[in-house]
């Protein structure tokens, strides 16, 4: 399997599937925010986890994926996806925002992308969540989790591989905190940079819990 990070909370995750090839992309985003997203990006699935200018540029995606932005239970060729509703802590309107968080099972392991959560996870979150590989995390602050939130939820899952997404980055014009404001915040951690995760199920840690700092 392949992560690759396209900056905000949008990923790119290669997976097989016997002999297909299983394109996954996580919301894109638009050119307003200022990052220019990828013109190329091709995939099979494609999952929105909330509304607004960081996710919901569908159109950029090319192949006819199918879409999930909604709670349920998805399949297209042997990969399952799980949308669970999280609604996030801030609101408009008097009314809570709208949030997805995924759950995505492929190759024989569990990834779990958070969307744009801005608070701890619930019992009933935590559950559908269980024996989590590799967690896709916001860790910026401002509209999503802070850093020291984040530290709080990666000790409720207890993952094996974090990535950290929603952080600042050149260009980008939300005053996001850094990877390294989170470090400071989870205290003494394992981290590896890189600009593609490949791995296998054999290659995930079993003891210490890794931290994949992903470029663009």
């Amino acid at each position: 399997m392949n992560i690759i990070w396209n900056g905000i909370s949008s990923f790119e995750i290669e997976t097989k599937t016997g002999t297909d090839d299983v394109r996954i992309v996580t919301d894109p985003y638009q050119n307003a925010t200022g990052l220019r997203f990828p013109r190329t990006l091709q995939a099979e699935m494609l999952l929105q986890s909330h509304e607004g200018d960081d996710a919901n540029n569908r159109e950029a995606v090319l192949g006819n994926p199918y879409v999930i932005d909604l709670p349920g239970e998805f399949e297209v060729k042997d990969v399952f996806v799980f949308g669970i509703q999280a609604p996030l802590k801030r609101e408009e309107k008097g009314k809570h925002v709208k949030n997805l968080i995924f759950r995505i099972e492929a190759e024989g392991m569990r990834l779990a992308h958070l969307g744009a959560l801005d608070r701890e996870l619930t019992d009933e979150e935590l559950q559908q969540l269980e024996n989590v590989d590799v967690l896709m995390i916001p860790v910026g602050g401002g509209r999503v989790m802070s850093a020291s939130v984040a530290a709080e939820v990666i000790s409720q899952i207890e993952p094996r591989v974090v990535i950290p997404m929603s952080h600042a980055v050149e260009g980008l014009k939300e005053p996001f905190g850094s990877v390294e404001d989170f470090c400071k915040s989870f205290g003494a951690c394992r981290r590896e940079e890189m600009n593609k995760y490949k791995f296998t199920r054999k290659d995930l840690p079993e003891e210490e819990m890794l931290i994949v700092k992903l470029t663009r």
